[in-house]
């Protein structure tokens, strides 16, 4: 076999021997990265376009790109912008590479810019989420990681906390997420640390985050100008009740019935046969006159309902 090459001076490529003669890749993708190679610099070809002028199809171009990934001269990058966009930068090598790849993101810094109207209908705009400082996500994650215990009995009838430490880190929590319900009430992690303990009191007396979010972020002034200010102002002012925990009455060990409040055990007055008679209530109607009372209410609905009254009434009114 002669092989005769010319000489070319333009639009014509270098390609080493290794890609042609490589035995670990079919004739397919050998010809693609031949013709991926021949493409000019940030060139637009996708793999659709690339198969609309040749004989393979589609899925046989695909399986040729996936070797050519896989044999490290095709290599795909995610790339993140300063606005937070993903995309697919792709990047072809005349030698292979062994190093996988690896995303790249923008420096840590604030954005320069921001587009409104991106986000899905009714999503989640994570671009109103106010930053949790360091030293409030280490309160809440202290709280989240220790023992959850049980509110215990107040020794003035109220429920207090178990742990007041956990309560405060879990309040901490709730306050530095007001800024996703309401981006004006968003708090500094000094006024979180400063108010933690007015919202663990309202933990402490039943109050849901929930209920702590409606009642801070419901109904605010057309301009905030301290956040802080009405925040303290709002859980001093609005603080729920201290709820008084319910103690059940003993029974008696006779006859069962509750005894009074106070005693724990023992048998009730009635059975120790020393609970006084209850006397009859001054003009209350006895047991006779309630009888006679029924009787002549009875016989007066019978005389209704036989019209025994408007045949009276018809004759009286005849003789007048």
């Amino acid at each position: 076999m002669r092989i005769q090459r010319s000489s070319h001076t333009s639009a014509f490529v270098i390609m080493p021997n290794a890609i042609l003669q490589h035995a670990g890749l079919s004739l397919t993708a050998r010809g693609l990265l031949g013709l991926l190679l021949s493409q000019p610099e940030h060139t637009a070809e996708t793999v659709k376009s690339l198969t609309e002028d040749v004989a393979e199809g589609q899925m046989r171009v695909t399986r040729a790109m996936k070797e050519l990934q896989a044999a490290g001269y095709v290599v795909c990058t995610n790339i993140q912008n300063e606005r937070g966009h993903w995309s697919k930068h792709v990047t072809v090598y005349d030698v292979p590479q062994t190093e996988a790849p690896k995303d790249q993101t923008p420096k840590p810094g604030r954005a320069k810019s921001r587009f409104t109207g991106l986000e899905p209908l009714r999503g989640k705009n994570q671009g109103k989420n106010p930053p949790v400082s360091p030293e409030v996500s280490d309160v809440a994650a202290e709280a989240d990681t220790e023992e959850k215990g049980s509110a215990v009995a107040d020794p003035e009838g109220g429920i207090a906390p178990k742990s007041n430490d956990e309560t405060t880190g879990k309040a901490a929590g709730v306050l530095s997420r007001l800024g996703s319900a309401a981006p004006v009430m968003a708090l500094k992690a000094s006024e979180v640390i400063k108010l933690a303990p007015l919202a663990a009191e309202w933990l402490a007396r039943g109050a849901t985050e929930l209920q702590i979010r409606n009642e801070l972020t419901e109904g605010l002034p057309a301009k905030v100008k301290s956040p802080a200010g009405l925040v303290e102002n709002r859980l001093v002012r609005k603080m729920p009740p201290v709820p008084v925990k319910a103690v059940p009455l003993a029974d008696c060990a006779e006859c069962a019935n509750p005894l009074p409040r106070g005693r724990k055990a023992g048998i009730c007055g009635r059975c120790a046969g020393v609970a006084p008679v209850a006397a009859t209530p001054v003009g209350s109607m006895a047991v006779g006159q309630a009888a006679e009372a029924a009787s002549l209410l009875n016989q007066i609905r019978q005389r209704r309902a036989s019209g025994a009254f408007a045949r009276g009434a018809k004759s009286r009114f005849m003789t007048a």
